[in-house]
């Protein structure tokens, strides 16, 4: 075995010697020579001393089930991962995010070959991110994208083992950086009422001596500005009533409600799981549903058109008009998908059994339901303890104490 720097012949026509090196041997009195595609000199003997051994077992009928992934790039593990999980069907959003995780990790730790991914290597690389200041929930998305590639590797006889076994995840309870509240009753309704009252207030009104053409326009306009304001408070009134994503309420169409059944259907193109779902229909959504619904729409169109949808600004000027802050005096936050979290916690609310909630809400995880989407604050605590039935304590007696 020997190594060698291979040469080239350069644009002037010398002979000069590569950077990367190359190992020369011979396996069964026949001469072979492979590129290390390191530039290292200890590295390529590393390398070189792996690969003849076993050059000479796969001469001999004994392969390596993992030997040609342990020679491959690691990008083209990559490539073949990122394919998988296109073939998934998963949003192409999700997979530009783990894929952007992995190649961080891969530039951080200067990885090339599946023996470079170390769990050392991950370790550090997470400690620095928490360290410069991420989240435990923005840390704990790269964990998890390095764990997803480690299994994956394992499943696809890509490697013996997971190469980073032993992470674990942060705990997010401890460093929540955007805590959303829910909206009580009374701020959900006048969100609406501001709602309407503001698009139609952009309109304004025509001079009372304006000409016939103005004043016709300026009808059309407000006419217009009216239906906006319709628009945008079902969208409102939706998300209060059902807990549907802004995705989801973007992509809903009339053929996915059952108006007479009260029910409408979350496609799985639509829904975060991928899988089909469906949510029941409030009686008061049902009336806003077949009032909006025009005379001319087919069965595909979506609820709610494009240009109708609001966006986070809209959002936050309808906050405004409304009275209600957007970030409280504890750090709490309102923005569009606060509106599910008020959908679930207004079901603790009423007294929906949590596992109901939980199906409600479409959540994997009942911990999700409790711990994240249930807003506590809107509870009556006093109450709940006034209830309690105590030794001591006379039928009736508690209930009239919390009155």
């Amino acid at each position: 075995m020997r190594l060698i720097k291979k040469q080239y012949k350069a644009a002037d026509g010398t002979r000069k010697k590569g950077r990367v090196w190359a190992v020369r041997f011979y396996v069964g009195g026949r001469q072979v020579e492979r590129s290390l595609g390191t530039r290292d000199r200890r590295a390529a003997e590393l390398l070189a001393a792996d690969m003849v051994p076993r050059a000479e077992l796969q001469r001999a009928g004994i392969v390596d089930p993992f030997g040609d992934a342990k020679d491959l790039a690691l990008s083209r593990h990559l490539d073949d991962f990122q394919t998988t999980l296109a073939a998934r069907g998963v949003v192409a959003k999700y997979v530009t995010s783990r894929m952007q995780c992995l190649r961080a990790l891969v530039a951080h730790v200067g990885a090339r070959r599946l023996a470079d991914l170390t769990l050392p290597g991950a370790s550090g690389w997470l400690n620095e991110l928490r360290e410069s200041g991420l989240s435990a929930r923005s840390v704990n998305v790269r964990y998890q994208a390095a764990k997803q590639f480690g299994l994956w590797l394992v499943r696809a006889r890509r490697s013996a083992f997971d190469p980073f076994e032993g992470l674990a995840p942060l705990n997010e309870a401890e460093d929540r950086r955007h805590v959303r509240r829910a909206l009580t009753p009374d701020e959900a309704a006048r969100l609406l009422d501001a709602t309407r009252a503001r698009a139609v207030a952009r309109a304004g009104r025509p001079h009372p001596r304006a000409k016939p053409e103005r004043r016709a326009r300026g009808e059309r306009t407000r006419a217009k500005m009216e239906r906006l304001g319709e628009a945008r408070a079902l969208v409102y009134l939706l998300a209060l009533g059902t807990g549907l994503r802004k995705g989801e309420l973007r992509r809903l169409r009339w053929c996915d409600l059952d108006l007479n059944g009260h029910r409408v259907t979350v496609t799985a193109a639509s829904a975060k799981s991928r899988r089909v779902q469906s949510v029941d229909l409030h009686p008061r959504l049902v009336e806003a549903l077949v009032a909006a619904r025009p005379s001319d729409a087919i069965p595909t169109d979506t609820v709610i058109g494009a240009r109708l949808f609001p966006n986070s600004v809209t959002f936050d000027a309808d906050l405004r008009a409304a009275g209600i802050e957007k970030v409280d005096a504890e750090g709490r936050v309102v923005d569009f998908h606060a509106l599910r979290t008020t959908f679930i916690s207004w079901l603790g609310m009423t007294g929906v059994h949590p596992r109901m909630a939980q199906a409600l809400a479409r959540h994997a995880s009942i911990e999700t339901t409790l711990g994240t989407y249930t807003d506590l604050r809107l509870f009556d605590s006093k109450a709940a303890v006034a209830n309690l039935p105590l030794p001591g304590t006379a039928r009736g007696e508690s209930a009239a104490a919390s009155a």
